[in-house]
């Protein structure tokens, strides 16, 4: 396994950029008034949730993560900035191995192949520009919008991609909203990518709704029928090539579930506390699954432009929530959630 004991980073590549990043490219598409709105929006928004409510935070407030994010969708113009952007994240992270997440789409008049394409150039860009790191790519299927044609085609850039630096699928979207990805289809979309070796890493338990109960139990019935086709006496076949994340609203027959497979679970400490799905003053949610560092669970941080949390705060408010009963370092809790990575 490569760069042992180091810190993972699992993050959206819009939501992670650096400030000197953006107002660099926004000088360079003619926008810096965009750029100097978000840094008012962004501070305003900082000063305001230094301390969660007992109640947690008002829908105003919530409000603002969404705008920020528009905000930087309107500095991010072509696809320069996209490749440009890999390599900024890599640079300024502390991280040293990376996995970073994007939904490819229609940009500047050019074709969402054209997005991967410089999504994979900016990959390739900072692997070997930062030698001491290590960025590998996931390609998100929104489930809003794509449909299994739409799967088929990212799972096959996926596997044709130079290098192997795109390792996977992030299946996400806005978990309120319609979904043209449910169901049997979603289950399919898991099978198949795994029957081929692209790794997944699924959005679940993000609503509390049936839809989400519904294709919460669909993901969980794919993956037990295909954990049960690939016995593995040396491992869990599905560490390395599964990863959940979120997993907020669940049943306790799918809490029950999940643990049993043993399926990893991304844990994002300031995502969770500034979306109120974690009041801190209880345990998290995720402790309901499981409960121990020595379980699998995965450090995730999903956005720290956004929040202003870096991996190394996040990781601190992530060993307080978990107990820690064989009395782990640090060096061998990241070496344990490295096990779970899509890319050695």
């Amino acid at each position: 396994m490569t760069r042992k004991h180091t810190s993972d980073l699992h993050c959206h590549l819009n939501g992670s950029l650096s400030l000197s990043f953006l107002e660099k490219t926004a000088k360079k598409n003619n926008c810096i008034e965009i750029y100097e709105e978000l840094i008012r929006v962004r501070t305003e928004y900082l000063q305001k949730t230094t301390q969660q409510p007992e109640s947690g935070y008002s829908k105003e407030l919530i409000a603002i993560i969404w705008k920020q994010f528009g905000l930087v969708h309107k500095i991010i113009q072509n696809l320069i900035d996209i490749s440009d952007g890999v390599v900024d994240v890599v640079e300024s992270s502390k991280a040293k191995y990376l996995e970073i997440r994007t939904t490819p789409k229609e940009m500047a008049n050019e074709t969402r192949d054209k997005y991967i394409d410089s999504f994979v150039f900016g990959l390739l860009q900072a692997n070997q520009k930062i030698t001491d790191k290590k960025a590998v790519g996931l390609l998100s299927l929104d489930r809003t919008l794509h449909n299994l044609d739409d799967a088929n085609y990212l799972i096959d850039r996926v596997l044709s991609s130079p290098d192997k630096v795109l390792v996977g699928l992030d299946i996400s979207g806005n978990p309120v909203a319609n979904r043209t990805l449910a169901g049997n289809e979603l289950a399919k979309v898991i099978q198949l990518a795994l029957n081929k070796g692209v790794a997944v890493a699924i959005h679940a338990g993000e609503s509390n709704t049936a839809q989400e109960r519904q294709d919460t139990d669909a993901v969980l019935t794919a993956l037990e029928e295909w954990k049960s086709q690939h016995p593995d006496k040396n491992k869990n076949p599905l560490h390395g090539k599964v990863r959940l994340g979120h997993c907020i609203y669940l049943t306790t027959q799918q809490k029950d579930r999940i643990n049993k497979l043993g399926i990893p679970i991304e844990v994002c400490p300031s995502c969770h506390s500034k979306l109120n799905w974690h009041l801190e003053t209880e345990p998290h949610p995720i402790t309901t699954v499981y409960q121990d560092l020595s379980d699998p669970v995965v450090l995730g941080t999903d956005d720290e432009l956004i929040f202003g949390a870096s991996a190394k705060a996040e990781l601190n408010k992530f060993l307080g929530f978990f107990s820690n009963k064989q009395q782990l370092s640090r060096k061998q809790i990241k070496e344990h959630q490295s096990s779970f990575r899509f890319s050695m």
